[in-house]
């Protein structure tokens, strides 16, 4: 379900310009033009100006979008805080008019943001099917297409005519919300779909059954928003019917809830690459954000340690040759770069299902060779400046090998990394940089400063 506090944080730039309007014409009575502003402006653009406005002002803002069926999508629009204080002012009464103007997706969403004992209160206060209706969506499990669907869609029996069909479309509540028609069997098993062009430009006395399209694009209650995502982008569709483990016909996922699911999993892939928890903002309290970010330093700090102890096995490598302490950020810091890309790359090509476990290894084996290549590139590019720079050539050519050795590495750990998180159901943007640097580190001291070793043993009097 969509969450507020994956909304916008800050009040838009036109905020207050929309908090005056609405006061001004609230102070002097000017209702209709009230309303006009209401039916013509989007929740989106509404939305922030909401919590400026004064209780009554607000009240009365908000009955203006209950009549416009606004009023759960602009609220839904606004941070958890606000949400939270909006909704705190309102009764139950209130609360419940808002999820029965509103589409139900929106209305069990509205309602999913407040607490059992209140929820409970609406529903019994929305009775009826109404509330089984939105009961049965909150009880969808969470992170599901039945978390996201809506039930409120157009289908028609299969054995209608298309003269019927058009009839009941105009009979039909919210008739800008339909894409498709989907057409059912007698048991209400998804039998088919009609485009509206299609259908206005069939024949009146065709039966429906015979100008669908049979081969329906569809997904399971229990799919997970991201194989929705796939289907609407693999197809190009508005909407994508959901169906039950007998094929009924149960809700529609359409394509603004999608775009939701899209941009919250990008934020949150974005935030867990960097160890951040994806709940936390520019204005969430110091304490808060110590706390979420305090176990993934830890974490790193740990790992920091492991590098430390690889490089104290070569103490006595770098006091015999000082200046190799110079270059050791060089190594360590192009490998973490080389395994971020490939991390990035394969965290995106799980999240599209272009990769998974069984089909892993041969993007990883492109990774160590792009690996190797651009190890070889740069690694001749710091060779060049580090023999020119400091005439010492024996160096120069350490840091080449070390680093085609440490990029090899570090395509493959980009790579590893993820898949085997996903592979023990664990997110693999949480952590997987953490430990990408790590093998990215350890592997670039111990090539680097190992190698160096080796040339002093061949080379005795090297580095004094």
């Amino acid at each position: 379900m969509q969450r507020p506090a994956e909304k916008h944080q800050h009040p838009a730039p036109n905020a207050r310009s929309y908090q005056q309007l609405l006061t001004k014409l609230l102070r002097h009575g000017a209702f209709p033009q009230l309303r006009k502003i209401v039916d013509k402006t989007m929740p989106a653009d509404l939305a922030p100006a909401i919590p400026l406005l004064l209780e009554e002002d607000r009240k009365r803002v908000l009955s203006l979008l209950i009549e416009a069926g606004k009023a759960a999508r602009a609220l839904l629009e606004l941070d958890a805080a606000d949400l939270r204080e909006v909704i705190g002012d309102l009764d139950d009464a209130s609360v419940a008019a808002i999820c029965s103007s509103s589409a139900p997706d929106d209305a069990a969403d509205l309602l999913d943001t407040l607490d059992d004992e209140r929820r409970e209160r609406i529903l019994e206060l929305l009775g009826g099917a109404q509330g089984a209706k939105l009961e049965a969506l909150l009880e969808g499990e969470e992170e599901t297409a039945g978390s996201l669907m809506t039930t409120q869609f157009l289908s028609l029996d299969e054995d209608l005519t298309v003269a019927q069909a058009i009839e009941a479309i105009r009979q039909a509540p919210r008739k800008d919300s339909f894409f498709y028609v989907y057409c059912t069997d007698s048991e209400g098993h998804l039998t088919g779909v009609l485009s509206l062009r299609n259908l206005i430009l069939a024949p009146a006395s065709a039966r429906l059954r015979d100008t669908m399209v049979h081969s329906v694009v569809r997904c399971q209650i229990d799919s997970s928003p991201e194989e929705v995502a796939q289907i609407v982008s693999k197809y190009d569709l508005l909407s994508v019917p959901v169906v039950d483990l007998q094929n009924r016909l149960v809700g529609v996922v359409t394509v603004d809830d999608v775009i939701d699911v899209i941009q919250e999993q990008a934020n949150e892939d974005l935030l867990h690459l960097a160890g951040v928890a994806a709940e936390e903002r520019v204005t969430t309290p110091a304490l808060r954000s110590f706390r979420a970010r305090f176990p993934w330093l830890a974490i790193n700090l740990a790992t920091a340690f492991l590098a430390s102890w690889v490089v104290s096995l070569f103490q006595g490598t770098i006091e015999r040759w000082a200046a190799l302490a110079i270059f050791m950020p060089i190594v360590a810091g192009m490998g973490g770069n080389a395994g971020t890309q490939t991390l990035t790359v394969f965290v995106r090509g799980l999240a599209l299902g272009e990769v998974d476990w069984a089909s892993g290894l041969r993007p990883i084996w492109k990774e160590m060779l792009v690996g190797f290549a651009n190890g070889a590139a740069n690694g001749i590019l710091t060779t060049l400046v580090v023999g020119f720079w400091t005439g010492d050539w024996i160096m120069a050519s350490i840091l080449l090998l070390a680093m085609i050795f440490n990029l090899c590495i570090a395509g493959v750990a980009g790579g590893l990394v993820p898949l085997l998180l996903e592979k023990l159901n664990f997110d693999p943007a949480i952590a997987s940089s953490i430990f990408v640097t790590t093998f990215t580190d350890v592997g670039g001291f111990f090539s680097f400063l190992g190698l160096a070793t080796v040339a002093m043993h061949y080379f005795p009097h090297h580095g004094h």
